[in-house]
C-alpha cells in the first residue's frame, strides 16, 4: 500500500525535497536566518539579532506542527529531522558567529572560540541526527542531553542587549566567555528538561518583548 504523505505534490513532481506543512515553518526559520546573515554582513546588527530571535520562535513550534500532521511517510519524517538540523546549523551556529565577528570580536582568541563553538554545535546536531535515526520522530523529547543549539536564540540576543550598555572591552570578554561556555555545554551530558505546554507561549511573548526593546533602543531614542 502506497504511503499517502503530506507534501505539496505539485512541487515534488518537479523538485526534489518535501514541501508540505510539516516542514514549512522550518523553511521560514531558515529564511529568517539567511536574512539575519545578510543584515550582519552590512553591519545592521539589530535586525540581524531580531532575525535570530524569530528563527528561534519558528524552531520552537516546527516540531509540534510536524507531529500534528497526520499520515507523514517515513521519508518525510526522516527528511524533517535532517532539514531541521541543517537549518539549525545556519540559524544557531553560523549566525551567532557572524554577529560576533561584525561586533568586532576578530582577535585570535575570539576566532578560536568561534571555531570551537561551530565544531561543538555541528557535532551536537550530527550526533542527535544519528540518535533520531534509531528512534520514533513522532515521540516528543522529554529532556535534552546537553544544551540545545536553539538556546542561541536566547543567549546571544541577551548578550547583544547587554553590550549596548557596557564598554567594548567588557563586551569582548563577556561575549567570548559565554560563547566558550555555550560551546562546551552543547556537547556536555547535563540533563535539561524540555519546555512544554504554556512555556512555549511564554517564550514567544518574551521574544516579542525582546524584539520591541531592541527596536526601541535602535530607533526610539
Amino acid at each position: 500500500m502506497a504511503e499517502k504523505g503530506n507534501g505539496n505534490k505539485g512541487l515534488e513532481r518537479c523538485c526534489i525535497g518535501y514541501y508540505g506543512r510539516s516542514v514549512v515553518l522550518t523553511y521560514i526559520g531558515l529564511a529568517f536566518a539567511v536574512v539575519g546573515i545578510c543584515f550582519a554582513y552590512v553591519t545592521n546588527l539589530t535586525w540581524s539579532v531580531v532575525c535570530l530571535i524569530v528563527a528561534g520562535v519558528c524552531d520552537m513550534f516546527d516540531g509540534k506542527i510536524a507531529r500534528a500532521c497526520p499520515n507523514r511517510t517515513e521519508k518525510e519524517k526522516d527528511f524533517g529531522v535532517q532539514i531541521d538540523s541543517l537549518s539549525d546549523t545556519v540559524a544557531f551556529v553560523v549566525l551567532p558567529v557572524l554577529i560576533s565577528l561584525e561586533m568586532g570580536h576578530q582577535g585570535p582568541i575570539s576566532i578560536g572560540i568561534a571555531v570551537l563553538y561551530v565544531l561543538c554545535g555541528v557535532i551536537r546536531l550530527g550526533y542527535f541526527n544519528v540518535l533520531c535515526a534509531h528512534s520514533n520522530p513522532d515521540e516528543p523529547i522529554k529532556a535534552y542531553t546537553g544544551l540545545p543549539v536553539t538556546s542561541a536564540a536566547i543567549i546571544f540576543p541577551s548578550l547583544w542587549l547587554i553590550s549596548r550598555f557596557i564598554t567594548r572591552f567588557s563586551t569582548t570578554i563577556m561575549y567570548g566567555g559565554i560563547m566558550f561556555l555555550t560551546a562546551v555545554l552543547f556537547v556536555s551530558r547535563i540533563k535539561i528538561r524540555k519546555p512544554k505546554g504554556i512555556a512555549y507561549y511564554i517564550f514567544t511573548i518574551v521574544a516579542v518583548i525582546g524584539i520591541a526593546v531592541l527596536l526601541y533602543l535602535q530607533y526610539g531614542r
